[in-house]
């Protein structure tokens, strides 16, 4: 039992660990966002093509980093996969970056 906790202590320790090395920036966050998304997404979240999310009305940003990480990684609708083109700190530095675009 006590190595069973022992263990798990260390599994758990490597996940922050590892979270903690991925921090977002939302900083950094804008300028991944002017390069990659702005240009369906708007410059100031004001959707510039049809069927994106307006994220100044918040459209989207009620769903949890997880969630909307999994979507810019693998795609959604008509949003390419960006898995590959950025990563793991840049999607969520972007994603950081967007949540301030609500207004």
């Amino acid at each position: 039992m006590r190595k069973l906790l022992l263990a798990s202590a260390v599994v758990l320790a490597s996940g922050l660990a590892v979270s903690g090395a991925h921090a977002a920036n939302p900083a950094a966050g804008k300028g991944v966002y002017e390069t990659n998304c702005a240009a369906c997404h708007g410059p100031d979240g004001v959707a510039a093509i049809p069927g994106t999310p307006n994220f100044a009305k918040r459209e989207r940003l009620e769903k949890p980093d997880g969630q909307l990480l999994n979507s810019i990684r693998s795609g959604l609708n008509i949003m390419p996969a960006w898995q590959g083109q950025l990563n793991d700190q840049e999607m969520a530095s972007a994603l950081a970056y967007i949540r301030t675009l609500a207004r």
